[in-house]
């Protein structure tokens, strides 16, 4: 019985270093859409580089497979990083709005970086940014300029028209007021650790970057807000939600502090705005904002395997390319 019991704790020790390893070293990824076809396709099945940008201790250690995470309690700590991420480089990166997922995308937009898009075209510093070699659009027409969807972040205009607007950097300076633009200020304040949170009377709802459909199904109902009296199940809101209005700045607190203590408040890390190659049926940056660095996780390296995930069948020419 000791032996067995000494042989389920080394494996299970053992089970625990491959999990650090896949947390830390490489990361074995599957891509479940096309929005990087024709350069990555759905059902490629990519090997990660974790430590190229920067190896991340890891907070949580994710069971394959599940979405159910270990604590690891280590510091939160990043490693010095190989290269720094480049204008075209292919990132894995945690989703914005649930580190649940890892998306692939690239990076057009480093942070710094003014960006608009016109008719379909990107343009980086006022200078074109040519559709990735393999890219496409699957749609012979642009959107109409005019067009606004609602959909959009920060609702700058649709998928093939975005108004101008800046990455943001390390060290940018954000006027925090009662007129400021909430829509990207309160998402930068989560992603940089601070608590807020909208508190009226004996009320108190709790801004979250989480998915809306999920913060839907958590709260239970849509409208949050009622002439400013919540639903009484409701804890959670973000700022894209609909109900959110200017009029509620005067209500929030950051860090328990009221928000008109507060003057102005300095990033601590950079931001990044990731686009997919499929640029019709690509779910990216146009959508949910800006990539923070801490959820940054690597590159891709290589296809060890791909599989069409319509018929089921091995794609063999696919192994061993280079995502690029």
């Amino acid at each position: 019985m000791k032996n067995i019991i000494k042989e389920i704790k080394s494996l299970f020790v053992l089970i625990l270093a491959v999990l650090f390893l896949k947390e830390t070293v490489v990361e074995l990824y599957i891509v479940p859409t096309g929005s990087m076809e024709k350069n990555i396709l759905r059902g490629d099945m990519l090997i990660g580089s974790r430590y190229i940008y920067g190896m991340k201790v890891p907070q949580k250690i994710w069971i394959p497979f599940t979405a159910i995470s270990i604590p690891t309690f280590l510091p939160e700590y990043r490693f010095p990083a190989f290269k720094e991420i480049e204008r075209g480089d292919v990132v894995v990166f945690e989703y914005p709005r649930d580190n649940v997922y890892k998306y692939v995308k690239r990076c057009i937009g480093l942070p710094g970086d003014s960006l608009k898009i016109e008719d379909r075209k990107v343009f980086v510093n006022n200078e074109e940014y040519l559709l990735p070699e393999g890219g496409q659009f699957l749609s012979k027409n642009s959107s109409s300029k005019d067009y606004i969807d609602e959909n959009i972040f920060m609702d700058l205009g649709n998928k093939d028209n975005l108004d101008e607007f800046i990455v943001p950097k390390k060290g940018d300076i954000f006027i925090i007021d009662e007129q400021m633009n909430w829509e990207l200020i309160i998402p930068l304040l989560l992603f940089e650790g601070n608590k807020v949170e909208l508190v009226f009377n004996d009320q108190k709802l709790t801004f979250t970057n989480e998915d809306p459909f999920d913060l839907y199904r958590r709260t239970g109902d849509r409208k949050v807000f009622n002439e400013f009296v919540p639903q009484p199940n409701a804890s959670l809101i973000n700022p894209w939600m609909s109900v959110m209005k200017k009029d509620y700045l005067k209500y929030l607190t950051i860090n328990d502090t009221p928000i008109d203590e507060y003057s102005n408040y300095t990033l601590k890390q950079d931001y990044f705005w990731m686009m997919g190659d499929n640029r019709d049926n690509s779910e990216d940056s146009r959508f949910w904002g800006f990539v923070p660095k801490s959820h940054i996780l690597g590159q891709p390296v290589i296809t060890w395997f791909s599989l069409n995930l319509e018929n089921y069948l091995p794609r063999l020419s696919r192994i061993g390319n280079v995502p690029k």
